[in-house]
């Protein structure tokens, strides 16, 4: 369940940062732009992390 929680999370936060950034964007708001940005950054380390997981595997020996 933490993988598939990690998983939406960080896709959540990509959408929804992709999203601000083409509103920040469409408005010229500048700084809703920059949270956006932020916002698909933090989605991105989050899907990382949800890599890492699946593929560490503990050391034998």
């Amino acid at each position: 369940m933490d993988r598939f929680k990690t998983m939406l999370t960080g896709r959540t936060n990509m959408l929804l940062g992709q999203l601000k950034q083409e509103i920040g964007y469409a408005t010229g708001l500048r700084r809703l732009e920059r949270q956006g940005i932020a916002q698909e950054m933090r989605g991105f380390s989050q899907t990382a992390r949800l890599h890492r997981m699946t593929t560490e595997q503990p050391e034998q020996g």
